[in-house]
């Protein structure tokens, strides 16, 4: 290693590195020290492994180096190199950053938080910090995100192997707080390079007032929703655990989907919602609750679980099936994680999915009655002021869905705007103009 002496330096003990020397230097000095440099053997920063750096830095051997390293999923992975962003910044002046090695410069990647909202995390780097910052004893953190090694790892000198574990714990435990950005959100669920990443979606704010739903219907969601507010705290003392499964039943346009939204709405703030696209379901769904150690108490939800997991007597890839059991029902024992999927079919899931710690109940939304189509009508059209029995409309439409009702409004209103009769909502109902009709008429090429 260069040393530089005399002069005022020559009373302080302790030396400065190659890069500390290049940093002060002209243009031409800095290329005639580096070449001498890597004459001795002593290599740029910028060609270092991080191995090798954190040698230099910590001034052990490669025996004496010891890391810590955390594992699980790449989103969790993204958040903790948001924090290691915090800790450069506070530290800013005192902390040193290597290239993750290979003559690759220190990379940084944009974690999305919303809409024109991005900050830029260190991606691929290794981060010497100094006795005194992040600890009492000098530490490396070196952050490597990519598709074929994901790492994010503390390393110390062995002697410091229990102080590095202790900030690695703190890094971790900081997940659960105010610190992480997406703690508390909306997030869509994805697979990109064979890895799960969560983005940001759009926030809920869907209200009950605007689902008109059986009264035992909302029975059962707010025994539901007890495991993550009044009956939280007496669910843990008595360990009977605080994870809950609801299986939301029904044919397509009840409002299964937009119950969903309701209860995630009700949740916001306290809770993380997660929603799963069929990818993430298929492919890593132990992954998607893996998440869930990043963001405290969550809500996964799981749409149209029936087209991804299936049923084992289908002959079909039961992969899917099997590792959805394992995760909701297997040897890792989660807290505070809430599971809401829905079906078109029941019958197409296999029992197994449907049991007791799983989903512990299974919640089927009708086709509305008279009264509730009559509601519909009401809380759409009322507004218009149109002399309109709803009663005897919604009697004109019987059998159809919430969605369906929808619909005919929204027919009427592109056909004539905000003043129409009800002969003509009902010539439009009877008419089933409003239906969305395929064409099967074949065409000669």
């Amino acid at each position: 290693m260069i040393h530089e002496q005399g002069g005022a330096e020559g009373g302080r003990a302790g030396s400065r590195t190659l890069d500390a020397i290049l940093a002060n230097a002209s243009a031409e000095t800095r290329a005639t020290i580096r070449v001498l440099g890597e004459i001795l053997g002593e290599q740029p920063a910028s060609a270092l492994s991080p191995t090798s750096f954190a040698i230099r830095h910590l001034g052990v051997d490669a025996l004496h180096l010891a890391s810590e390293k955390f594992t699980g999923p790449g989103t969790s992975l993204a958040i903790l190199a948001n924090l290691l962003r915090i800790e450069m910044e506070r530290h800013a002046g005192r902390v040193v950053v290597g290239s993750p090695g290979d003559g690759v410069p220190p990379t940084w990647a944009q974690l999305d938080l919303g809409p024109d909202d991005k900050v830029s995390v260190p991606d691929r780097l290794i981060a010497f910090f100094p006795a005194g910052t992040l600890a009492a004893v000098p530490l490396c953190v070196l952050v490597d995100d990519q598709r074929w090694c994901r790492d994010f790892a503390i390393l110390s000198a062995a002697s410091a192997k229990p102080v590095a574990e202790e900030v690695l714990r703190s890094f971790c435990a900081r997940l659960k707080t105010a610190e992480n950005p997406l703690r508390g959100r909306v997030l869509e669920a994805r697979v990109v390079e064979g890895c799960l990443r969560l983005g940001i979606a759009t926030a809920l704010v869907d209200v009950r007032d605007g689902l008109i739903l059986p009264a035992d219907v909302w029975a059962e969601v707010d025994v539901f929703l007890a495991a993550a507010t009044t009956r939280r705290e007496l669910l843990r003392r008595l360990g009977l655990g605080t994870n809950r499964g609801m299986l939301v039943a029904g044919p397509p346009g009840v409002g299964k989907t937009h119950l969903v939204r309701v209860i995630a709405a009700e949740l916001a703030g306290r809770f993380t919602t997660i929603l799963a696209d069929a990818n993430s379901m298929r492919h890593m769904i132990a992954d998607l609750y893996a998440a869930a150690h990043a963001f405290g108490p969550t809500l996964i939800v799981l749409d149209d679980i029936d087209l991804v997991l299936g049923h084992r007597d289908s002959n079909g890839d039961n992969a899917a099936l099997a590792d959805f059991l394992a995760t909701l029902d297997g040897v890792i024992e989660r807290e505070d994680v809430l599971t809401i999927a829905t079906t078109n079919d029941p019958k197409a899931l296999d029992p197994a999915a449907q049991r007791s710690s799983r989903f512990d109940v299974v919640v089927t939304i009708p086709v509305p009655d008279e009264d509730s189509r009559a509601c519909i009508l009401r809380r759409h059209l009322e507004p218009l002021g149109l002399a309109i029995d709803f009663c005897a409309v919604a009697r004109g439409l019987e059998g159809a869905t919430g969605a369906d009702v929808k619909e005919v409004v929204r027919r009427a209103i592109l056909e004539h705007g905000e003043c129409f009769t009800q002969e003509q909502l009902l010539q439009i109902a009877e008419s089933g103009r409003w239906k969305a009709a395929v064409n099967r008429r074949r065409y000669l090429a």
